[in-house]
């Protein structure tokens, strides 16, 4: 029986490893970043709120340019909630045979200074599993006192590089105890864009007076895109990408207004109009006041 699990195992790993193991000069490999960067400053970037147990989320066309001290890079920034105090985050970069995300992760302080960064050689490659494919992984804890920013980025050096990964019948045969058997184990090209994912555990919450208190915030998904890309070095969303709609009532939060205005303007910027409203009249039910000042201010250039 237990053979058998450990076949059904390896079978299913194979099935998500896919053809991992086909020539590498098949696959394109394009790690330059052309499109000039969205800020000159980390207080510029626009921030998702790290609301819930998992956030699913792509580095793509879609997402924000960082100039960063090795050059620019495509990157998602994050914030924690205001009702948590520490945070135990898992951020996991998965390896598809299209290639991988080889992170490089920067918190940061209320002020926006680089308090603690994560290098690749920091991250641990973590075996594919019946449900689950090969990953980069780091887990790390997040402080809203001293680092409530993050951002994950790759930079050209990371890019440059790959990264070989064990076959999975290597793998079964060493479950197995067998020789080990005459396969090539898949290589893996990092590339400038990626899909990853962040496991979140609140240790610590923070604690208010009811008049106090932040208003309660509902994460919602927004839709992907669907019309032509907007120049890239403007825009903050990805198919996954999570943004803060609040009650009626409530005061939208900075970063929220910050996300509203960065996609109004990228929707302007490629004469998306009808998108451009779209967001602002969803801002504004979301508690925005600056979005529609935002828009006509963009409008009138």
């Amino acid at each position: 029986m237990k053979i058998m699990k450990l076949t059904l195992a390896a079978l299913l790993t194979a099935s998500l490893v896919g053809c991992a193991s086909s020539p590498t000069t098949e696959m394109v490999k394009d790690i330059t970043v052309t499109q000039p960067a969205c800020c000159s400053s980390y207080s510029e970037f626009a921030w998702i709120p790290m609301s819930g147990d998992s956030i699913d989320f792509a580095v793509d066309e879609y997402s924000q340019i960082g100039e960063f001290p090795e050059g620019k890079s495509y990157f998602a920034g994050f914030v924690l909630p205001e009702n948590v105090e520490r945070m135990r985050v898992d951020l996991k970069s998965w390896m598809r045979t299209s290639g991988v995300f080889a992170p490089k992760v920067l918190l940061l302080s209320p002020t926006f200074q680089v308090v603690e960064s994560y290098e690749l050689t920091d991250f641990d490659f973590k075996p594919s599993s019946l449900f689950q494919l090969n990953s980069y992984h780091k887990r790390f804890e997040m402080n809203q006192t001293t680092t409530p920013y993050m951002v994950v980025y790759s930079p050209l050096e990371y890019r440059e590089g790959q990264i070989e990964v064990p076959h999975p019948e290597r793998i079964r045969a060493e479950e197995l105890g067998m020789a080990r058997p005459m396969v090539t184990d898949p290589i893996i090209q990092h590339q400038k864009f990626g899909s990853l994912e962040l496991d979140m555990k609140p240790t610590a919450l923070r604690s208010y007076r009811a008049s106090d208190a932040p208003k309660a915030t509902v994460v919602t998904q927004p839709k992907p895109a669907v019309a032509a890309a907007a120049p890239v070095a403007t825009t903050t969303a990805t198919a996954a990408s999570v943004a803060v709609a609040a009650p009626l009532s409530a005061k939208m939060l900075p970063e929220s207004e910050a996300f509203y205005n960065s996609q109004i303007k990228a929707a302007v910027e490629s004469n998306d109009m009808q998108k451009a409203l779209t967001l602002m009249e969803e801002a504004k039910r979301a508690g925005s006041s600056t979005a529609e000042a935002t828009f006509l201010e963009l409008i009138k250039k």
